[in-house]
């Protein structure tokens, strides 16, 4: 149930986190479940940007709450936030979750891939500078970036973790010829574990913000 959680603030575009991520593993799972991803429609353009719940209201619902007319608040959509039937079929990735990430209340955790010559139009996800989505790459083919506004671009490596700023413009671009898997983690949760993880972060990367209190979910 999602009561409130800290939040990293900060004009960081993203920070690198330090997770031990088994991601030729979690590659096998993903890639098996291919036929089981759903188009992820959006208010901007898309090509061929599927998604797969892990944790969400459904495998086949991958939206945020604010999609979903029963919900108003983050916190009338928290009860509803469970693992899918999807997570059988993935036991590396729930243990991960389970055991490895630090947290103990998950919000939508997904698999999104983007398939050879698919991209997102520019887009910001929220108005809020947080550091919030885990973004996280299973598979990260040569030639696949992630763009700034700025026109900075921030090509991953697999098993890299990134907590992004999605207040920025950003785009997406696979001009490779193979599947692009990453995995998206949010929570609920604010653990000892998880500030922990983005102080050393903080300190390595010299980034500049603040923790904050909220009962939004960012």
């Amino acid at each position: 149930m999602f009561e409130g959680r800290e939040y990293f603030l900060s004009n960081a575009k993203y920070l690198k986190l330090n997770l031990d991520f088994p991601h030729e593993l979690i590659a096998q799972e993903a890639s098996a479940l291919r036929s089981k991803f759903v188009e992820y429609r959006s208010t901007y353009k898309t090509k061929g940007w599927y998604s797969l719940p892990i944790i969400g209201k459904s495998s086949e619902e991958p939206y945020a709450w604010d999609q979903y007319k029963e919900f108003n608040t983050a916190r009338d959509a928290a009860p509803y936030m469970q693992y899918t039937d999807i997570a059988e079929k993935c036991p590396v990735t729930v243990e991960w979750l389970k055991n490895v990430y630090p947290s103990s209340s998950y919000a939508r955790v997904r698999f999104m891939l983007l398939e050879p010559g698919g991209y997102i139009e520019p887009h910001k996800d929220t108005e809020y500078p947080v550091l919030g989505a885990i973004n996280i790459a299973i598979t990260n083919p040569q030639n696949c970036k992630w763009y700034w506004e700025d026109g900075e671009s921030l090509e991953f490596k697999p098993g890299d973790a990134y907590a992004m700023n999605i207040s920025y413009t950003h785009s997406i671009k696979n001009d490779s010829n193979e599947d692009r898997y990453h995995l998206i983690v949010h929570h609920y949760d604010s653990t000892p574990k998880w500030k922990n993880l983005f102080e050393l972060a903080i300190k390595e990367q010299n980034a500049q913000g603040q923790f904050s209190y909220s009962t939004e979910l960012f």
